[in-house]
């Protein structure tokens, strides 16, 4: 009769107590551990879905427009402001699927999960097996950035500014405002064309990927940024505990280990299997590679009671005295790290105005274990970080003085970026605090009220400290937005040179919008700018960004006020011409009423016509053709074209006003009266609404 077998423990580091079986007289059975068959039909699953991502953009380059971003963080801008999008659809899926399935869609369909087993197979091959960081308060940081992407908005929206306004107490500045959801509800937005608006740049995601991908897995192991970082993990883990989809096992297992070695998210398969009958562990993402290393095809996938119901079935378990390995910290460290880790990640999100949340939270993750870390170099008598040996009984080795060097400076420079970041803040707060209109500051006799003046000077001081060195701060290149900010408090302050100055800084790196090259106008004017200067400050803009058109059509009529009347309509004629970037409809409109200033009134008749031959349904094209009509002697036909104008915009009050001069100058009296009391229905109140 054979011997029964028994058992001894045999244990990598990085899934702990592995036991083979032991026949009588102390010799093992070959029981080496065996490859995942499912590695293979997973990695061709992921590759799959990255070929289907690399289709989405390329059909968006080809033709302009796709479906939105198949991607969870899109499910903000529909919790926000209602834009229903297929990264919605998306979450809201994959969450569904979890408490059927459990979490097969992180196993096999996250690319980010992809990197990190990529990163990790590659590392094996290399003879690198990153011991996983086993922590306990530091698993919240992923519910705190689930929180703070998708509830907190929401939340400050429907409940902590509604009780604000109930206590009339003022919203401090430092409190972001948050869009009003549409009245009107979850609106579809399935189709976009700027594909990339959510998305970093090359710039940023290569560095992502060595982030996210090799720093997380070597320095806090396999999937640590599943188990740190994910926000999306934070809401499917505690759905995997009401899964009716499990790991289960059946009698024929004889205890192995095979499976805890095979899983690569640091499930201690064999330990759950023998006290519950399943895989508890909501960190399990259904890889099946401890299914298909079983030797005895003891576990496999099934519907079962969920883990929240499930009870122990061994003494130990019931008793609560599993041995599980311990944490690499203490409580203390707990508290310190978990701290650490946010203040790295709000220090490190816009480090440069490139790193986005992700990333900042890979960075928190790496920065906080590299703290803890160092803090164990000056404590303990011996250290390593995987296979280096950082310190032996009390001496620091060559690699340890490198780490330590390392993380001091990673510190510092999350330091440098809080601080940066902790200027453009306060200076955010203190500019909000100035309440003197545009219209006053940019008027000709201004003079600042000396409150005004000091807010805008503190203000614009914290900006100035957080520029680059080049421009005497001690920050970084910022985007142009603080220039147009400083620009703007240098006005309001009084000090003109200054703002002009900085709307040119930032009119070098970026096309400017046409109200900031009108808002350079007027500050030239201000500084008693002649219409010459005037028109040379447009040239020199349009030189370099040819394709404002709203900024040409001002310099046309500039060249007009002039007298050049040439040049005037040359300018019009470029905007109405512009191929790369074809006029709007009220730039239509503009130009064509020019053009009638001029004397070319069927010219400007023509270019109308062709406009709503092409958009017949745009108001705004038959209300200018309509003014177009009536100037040129054809007041029916220009009756006919503001009517159309204002059934396809009935709440235009502006089309009703010009309607209405119509009907009284042509002796309508009856139309009139309708046009006047489809006005009255607009000023009056909605029922219902004080």
């Amino acid at each position: 009769m054979t011997p029964k077998a028994t058992t001894r423990s045999c244990g990598p580091a990085h899934s702990g107590v592995v036991s083979l079986p032991v026949v009588p007289g102390g010799r093992t059975t070959p029981n080496l551990p065996r490859k995942s068959r499912m590695g293979k039909k997973r990695a061709a699953v992921l590759i799959g879905v990255h070929v289907l991502m690399a289709a989405h953009i390329i059909q968006w380059l080809m033709h302009g427009k796709t479906i939105s971003p198949v991607e969870p963080s899109e499910s903000m801008a529909t919790l926000e402001k209602g834009e229903l999008n297929a990264g919605f659809v998306l979450f809201c899926a994959a969450m569904i699927s979890t408490v059927v399935f459990g979490r097969y869609f992180c196993g096999w369909a996250c690319h980010v999960v992809a990197l990190q087993d990529l990163c990790a197979h590659w590392m094996n091959k290399l003879g690198v097996r990153p011991r996983p960081f086993r922590s306990r308060l530091p698993l919240y940081w992923a519910l705190l950035l689930a929180l703070y992407m998708f509830v907190w908005p929401t939340f400050k929206r429907e409940v902590v500014f509604p009780l604000m306004r109930w206590a009339e107490m003022p919203r401090p500045e430092w409190l972001a405002d948050v869009a009003s959801f549409p009245k009107e509800g979850l609106q579809p937005h399935f189709v976009v064309e700027n594909f990339w608006a959510t998305f970093a740049g090359p710039a940023v995601a290569v560095p992502f990927l060595l982030v996210c991908g090799f720093a997380t897995v070597y320095f806090l192991g396999s999937k640590a940024f599943c188990t740190y970082g994910c926000p999306y993990g934070a809401f499917f883990a505690p759905l995997d505990r009401l899964s009716v989809g499990r790991i289960v096992v059946s009698d024929a297992c004889n205890h192995c280990g095979h499976c805890t070695t095979a899983c690569t998210s640091n499930v201690r398969v064999h330990q759950e299997v023998r006290d519950f009958g399943m895989v508890m562990d909501p960190g399990c993402m259904k890889c099946m590679d401890c299914v298909s290393v079983c030797p005895n095809d003891a576990l496999s996938f099934s519907f079962a009671k969920p883990s929240a119901l499930t009870k122990a079935r061994t003494e130990e378990a019931r008793a609560g005295k599993i041995d599980r390995p311990a944490p690499d910290l203490t409580w203390w460290e707990e508290a310190w790290v978990f701290v650490a880790g946010i203040a790295y990640f709000v220090a490190l999100r816009q480090f440069l105005d490139l790193v986005p949340l992700l990333m900042a939270a890979g960075l928190a993750m790496i920065g906080a274990f590299g703290a803890w870390k160092l803090s164990r170099l000056f404590r303990d008598p011996s250290v390593r970080l995987q296979s280096l040996q950082l310190k032996i009984t009390g001496r620091w080795t060559t690699a340890g003085r490198l780490v330590a060097a390392g993380v001091v400076l990673f510190s510092a420079m999350a330091g440098w970026s809080g601080w940066v970041r902790w200027q453009r803040h306060s200076a955010d707060l203190i500019d909000a605090q100035i309440r003197v209109p545009a219209e006053v500051v940019y008027a000709p006799g201004y003079r600042p009220r000396a409150e005004d003046k000091a807010l805008a000077e503190r203000a614009r001081a914290k900006y100035e400290r957080a520029l680059s060195w080049k421009e005497g701060g001690w920050g970084w290149q910022p985007p142009p937005a603080i220039y147009v900010r400083l620009s703007w408090l240098s006005a309001v302050a009084g000090d003109l040179p200054a703002g002009e100055r900085y709307l040119r800084r930032m009119m070098e790196m970026v096309e400017p919008a046409e109200e900031l090259v009108r808002s350079l106008e007027q500050v030239r004017a201000l500084q008693d700018d002649t219409l010459d200067q005037a028109i040379e400050t447009y040239r020199a803009v349009l030189t370099q960004y040819p394709d404002i058109n709203g900024s040409r059509l001002r310099l046309a009529v500039l060249l007009g006020a002039k007298g050049d009347l040439v040049a005037c309509e040359a300018e019009v004629e470029t905007v109405l011409g512009n191929v790369r970037r074809p006029p709007t409809p009220i730039q239509v409109v503009g130009g064509s009423e020019l053009l009638m200033g001029l004397g070319k009134i069927e010219r400007s008749l023509g270019i109308l016509r062709g406009a709503i031959e092409r958009h017949p349904d745009v108001a705004i094209l038959r209300a200018g053709y309509g003014r177009a009509l009536y100037f040129s002697g054809q007041p029916g036909a220009a009756i006919d074209e503001l009517e159309r104008a204002a059934t396809l915009e009935p709440k235009n009050r502006q089309f009703l006003l010009v309607l209405a001069q119509m009907y009284d100058e042509q002796g309508r009296p009856v139309d009139l009266a309708r046009i006047e009391r489809r006005l009255a229905e607009l000023e009056s109140p909605s029922p219902g609404i004080p």
